[in-house]
């Protein structure tokens, strides 16, 4: 059987390599993984197995915000005063079996969201939605009794 992995994206060799060490440093292995996306441009991506704990978890998280959309954004061909430029972006969410899967979202769509959002604010709300459809509930949401938290 082979394990699920997690699977962190990146478009610089140094950012996946500092990102790579990062996890070296949380006594995680990794894999590095080179390939190309469909516009032709170089990706890496940092594999990592997906049984982690969740304070681990967490650091990685913010870690791979902190790089990916910090300095990878800075380094894109494009940017300008308005934001980074970008064909793709995606928020990684877990789902109730352990699996994690990568929520495309549009570039446009994603900074208008960042622009009123953060990140892990982001990650609970998408969580919620993949939770809702993967339990359905029904019934008014006035009477339900585990209504999402801030």
């Amino acid at each position: 059987m082979e394990n699920d992995q997690i699977e962190y994206l990146f478009f610089d060799l140094s950012l996946a390599q500092r990102f790579q060490s990062f996890c070296h440093d949380l006594g995680l292995s990794t894999e590095l993984e080179a390939d190309e996306t469909h516009m032709g441009e170089s990706s890496y991506s940092v594999k990592l197995s997906d049984d982690i704990e969740e304070s681990i978890s967490e650091q990685l998280e913010a870690e791979y915000d902190d790089l990916l959309f910090g300095e990878q954004a800075a380094q894109i061909d494009g940017n300008d005063e308005d934001g980074a430029l970008a064909d793709a972006c995606g928020v990684q969410v877990k789902l109730k079996s352990g699996i994690y899967t990568t929520v495309a979202i549009h570039p446009e769509i994603m900074n208008k969201i960042l622009s009123v959002l953060s990140i892990d604010e982001l990650q609970q709300f998408l969580a919620q939605v993949a939770e809702d459809i993967e339990e359905p509930k029904t019934g008014p949401i006035c009477s339900r009794r585990d209504l999402p938290t801030i």
